[in-house]
């Protein structure tokens, strides 16, 4: 099973690869969607594993936005979550990257912070741990830092901008059966952290319009956890050094 799942993860990979390189401000949504499925059936990959989320600006801030139809404009951040389903057993990987191929400095500030978040929750998929460990941790990394920023003015106020759970189990269902008890070794989790800041949020307004998620799928070991999605890059210099360059 998890020869099977890392093919699938491997092929999820070479999409947001290829999702990346050619993006270019003004691309339809659906053109980017093009690119990383062409890639996932080119890889052998039988069929996604579930609808390709492809959502800029503001579309970024609705949760499982599939319709793809917009027109990408210079600065928009572009949060591509999707994956490739291989033999029954299908990937999960979200990256949020800039079409201009440079984030701007609320969009960098906000990255690094989900970013932050994700590292957070990584290291609490520990075995034993309760099922919810990665998001009590990745969720006050956003509290905390949204209240340094005055994007929020209390702990609570978090929930207005990160309203989902942190992790699913993962396997022949992009939200597979599970336990929910404490995790154990060689189950496969996500953990997807995210800010979402639609458009008439009550923050500064250059806040709004940026939603960023990041997304991995994490093997629980007895040694640790271990990201088996780790080939795809995650830190903002990495993703600016590979958005509109061919490889």
């Amino acid at each position: 099973e998890l020869r099977l799942l890392r093919t699938a993860i491997d092929i999820s990979i070479d999409g947001h690869y290829a999702m990346m390189r050619g993006a270019r401000p003004g691309m339809k949504e659906y053109e980017l969607e093009a690119l990383i499925e062409y890639t996932f059936k080119r890889k052998g990959a039988e069929d996604v594993g579930y609808p390709s989320i492809v959502g800029s600006s503001y579309n970024a801030c609705i949760l499982h936005y599939t319709a793809n139809r917009r027109a990408t404009k210079m600065n928009d951040l572009v949060l591509a979550d999707c994956g490739a389903e291989y033999h029954g057993y299908t990937a999960d990987i979200t990256r949020t990257f800039p079409l201009s191929g440079r984030f701007t400095k609320e969009q960098r500030l906000l990255y690094n912070v989900v970013l932050e978040a994700q590292d957070s929750g990584i290291a609490a998929s520990v075995v034993g741990a309760p099922f919810r460990a990665p998001h009590r941790a990745a969720q006050t990394v956003i509290a905390r830092r949204l209240m340094e920023l005055g994007i929020i003015d209390t702990l609570e106020h978090v929930s207005r901008y990160f309203m989902h759970g942190t992790s699913h189990y993962l396997g022949l269902d992009v939200h597979d059966p599970g336990t929910g008890g404490p995790l154990r070794a060689n189950s496969v989790i996500t953990v997807e952290p995210g800010i979402y800041i639609p458009e008439g949020s009550p923050c500064d307004r250059r806040w709004w319009n940026i939603g960023i998620r990041i997304e991995d799928d994490i093997l629980i070991t007895s040694a640790g956890p271990v990201n088996l999605s780790e080939r795809l890059v995650r830190t903002a210099d990495e993703i600016e050094a590979i958005v509109g360059k061919a490889p």
